[in-house]
């Protein structure tokens, strides 16, 4: 879908009037469409003044002058809400004019406001407002109104008479985006009023028409996106001759991701399992708004702020550990195993065991790109053109016994082992019980091993645990965490330390300092978001979030399991997996033809080569978990087997 979305300040802004007077000047070049009407018909109107206009009905009309929702309520009829209008929007020939009713807080259904609906266009939004007194303020405010929802006007009409003080103001203040004065006919509207007053207003109009119509941009330039993209940009994990164009998307809300064309997908992998609460939940996104306000970023070497302190406490006061433990910030997944790793080889050289050397990880575990995430990994598939660059590590079953023979046989040589608690997520989300999970660490407890727990994807309730570690009742030495920690709105990344483990660097010598830093560590807006989302997890609704979904899955897994060719279908918290009987792994075909089976069906999901899974955010509501599970069934059945 192209076009604008035409929003005012309020309900005598002038939208209708501006809308008469662009498609009186333009009315070959837009479609009208209004899609909730109230009282006397402005689609109506619309044909009678402006008869060369292409006019699309209503989705919804309601007889009485009022707020839709309250003159729906009067007729006993339901209010169509956001998905209800994007499903319905019509197909023509030219870009869309969208007229909106009210103002952006105009509540659209009883627990929806249309800035939610304006949101989900992904379109080009028109402020208008009228230019009586107060227009300044009354513009700035429904300007702000939109920002806080991620929107900003690409022009600004003001309805009445000229007013260059106004439009002045609301210029400098907006960016230096169009803003115009439009006088109406004085009298009647005719035919005739309508083409004079739209020709006085042509020279505003024109600087507007050609932004509108070329919709979203790019540096300030009408572009396709996905064409630059095929340009300029090397994306992660993907051929460069993927037969797949990448999805164009322009907008995010809850669960959901609206792409350029007006698709809106349901995000069934969390955007690579970043997404906790939802895509720009209000908190995060006012936590990052107020941040921006007072510290955009500084060095965190000999530096720090609020938010990276209050975050790193209260991170520290979910662990078993009691007091003397330590947060090191970082990047992402990846940076966060880089420093548990150095971390724990670095303490043993403090203690005199410079010899210990080895790293213990286990089979079909992933824990990042990076070449010491990727030693502890070694899949053969994403790593194995870089063995030669690799240090040396070991990988074991996923068993206790199995550890206890390597610590063993490597007895003095192991510098610590890392694990995914309850999940090996990238490795085919293959789970292993709380039971074996302690199994593990009590190995480790026998022979002195530290024990690393990467909880990139398990961490900040995922599996049902704050921590999936909890589950088995342990403390891990080490505990990385990344992807959910701010919420999945900003990179960010932390590596936990047991007091044990700093104790080995408490010291004044300077030849022990810990030499690892990163130029984002700690970056305070991304810290704000973190704090926001940790307050968020607070309140405790994401335990019968949890619960809800966990259920949902255990009854779609049943009816993966019927399915031919389905070898196993598992559940733990958030994630649903179901693995097909079908050679190739990673590499293997099906996984492409599921991936654009569950898009026909209006799902993002990602395969992991034969297994396809899902792992929503936290908000996704039940009717978006019935067409997960449903895109999920008509994916496997897309591969014929």
């Amino acid at each position: 879908m192209t076009g604008f979305v035409v929003v005012g300040t309020d309900t005598d802004a002038g939208k209708t009037a501006f809308s008469l007077m662009f498609l009186a000047a333009f009315p070959d070049t837009f479609a009208y469409w209004k899609p909730v009407e109230t009282g006397d018909s402005d689609a109506e109107k619309v044909r009678r003044l402006v008869p060369r206009a292409v006019v699309l009905p209503p989705l919804a009309r309601f007889s009485e002058p009022v707020a839709p929702v309250l003159a729906a309520r009067r007729e006993g009829r339901a209010m169509p809400g956001v998905a209800d209008i994007l499903a319905a929007r019509p197909s023509a020939d030219r870009p869309l004019l969208i007229e909106t009713f009210g103002g952006p807080m105009s509540p659209l259904t009883d627990d929806v406001l249309q800035l939610d609906l304006i949101r989900a266009f992904a379109l080009p939004v028109v402020l208008v407002s009228s230019a009586a007194v107060g227009a300044v303020a009354r513009t700035l405010q429904a300007a702000a109104a939109l920002e806080h929802a991620g929107l900003r006007p690409v022009a600004v009409a003001l309805t009445g008479a000229d007013d260059a003080f106004a439009c002045d103001q609301i210029t400098r203040r907006l960016g230096g985006i169009p803003v115009a004065c439009h006088e109406f006919p004085a009298g009647e509207w005719t035919r005739d009023s309508l083409a004079a007053a739209a020709e006085r207003s042509r020279w505003a109009l024109q600087r507007v028409e050609p932004i509108v119509r070329a919709g979203p941009t790019f540096g300030g330039r009408p572009t396709d996106i996905a064409a630059a993209d095929a340009r300029a940009v090397w994306h992660p994990y993907t051929p460069l001759q993927s037969p797949d164009a990448p999805l164009a998307v322009a907008a995010a809300d809850d669960e959901f991701l609206t792409l350029d064309d007006g698709r809106r997908l349901i995000d069934g992998i969390s955007s690579w399992w970043t997404i906790l609460h939802g895509h720009r939940p209000p908190a995060i996104m006012q936590a990052v708004r107020d941040a921006t306000h007072q510290l955009d970023h500084v060095l965190f070497a000999g530096a720090t702020h609020p938010a990276a302190v209050e975050l790193a406490t209260s991170l520290l006061g979910s662990m078993p550990w009691g007091p003397g433990g330590r947060v090191f910030y970082s990047d992402n997944g990846s940076t966060a195993v880089e420093v548990a790793l150095k971390m724990a080889y670095q303490a043993w050289c403090h203690r005199g065991e410079a010899g210990r050397t080895l790293f213990v990880g286990f089979e079909h575990g992933y824990h990042g790109d990076t070449f010491g995430a990727m030693s502890l990994s070694r899949d053969p598939v994403f790593f194995g053109r870089f063995e030669p660059l690799l240090f040396r590590a070991l990988q074991v079953p996923l068993s206790a016994d199995a550890l206890d023979a390597a610590l063993t046989h490597h007895a003095g040589e192991v510098a610590g082992v890392l694990v995914e608690p309850l999940v090996q997520g990238a490795g085919g989300m293959r789970l292993h019980t709380p039971e074996e999970l302690r199994a593990l660490f009590e190995v480790t407890r026998r022979h002195g091993v530290p024990f690393i727990a990467d909880e990139v994807m398990t961490g900040f309730g995922r599996t049902g645990s704050l921590w999936a570690f909890e589950q088995a009742g342990i403390a891990p030495d080490l505990v990385c965490a990344a992807k959910g920690i701010t919420g999945g709105v900003l990179p960010l990344a932390a590596t936990l330390a047991s007091p044990e483990v700093v104790a080995a660097f408490d010291t004044a010598d300077r030849t022990r300092t810990f030499f690892h830093g990163h130029s984002f560590t700690a970056n305070p807006i991304a810290c704000a978001a973190a704090v926001a989302s940790w307050r968020l997890l607070q309140t405790g609704r994401w335990r019968t979030d949890v619960r809800r979904i966990e259920a949902h899955w255990l009854a779609a897994a049943a009816g993966l399991r019927k399915l031919h060719g389905v070898k196993d279908a598992r559940v733990r918290g958030l994630i649903l997996a179901a693995e097909l009987d079908v050679p190739g792994g990673y590499l293997a075909d099906v996984g492409r033809a599921m991936r654009l089976a569950a898009l026909e069906r209006g799902v993002l999901l990602r395969p992991l080569g034969n297994v396809l899974y899902a792992l929503p955010p936290l908000c996704t509501s039940d009717d978006s978990l019935a067409r997960i599970a449903d895109a999920m069934v008509h994916a496997v059945r897309s591969c014929g087997l």
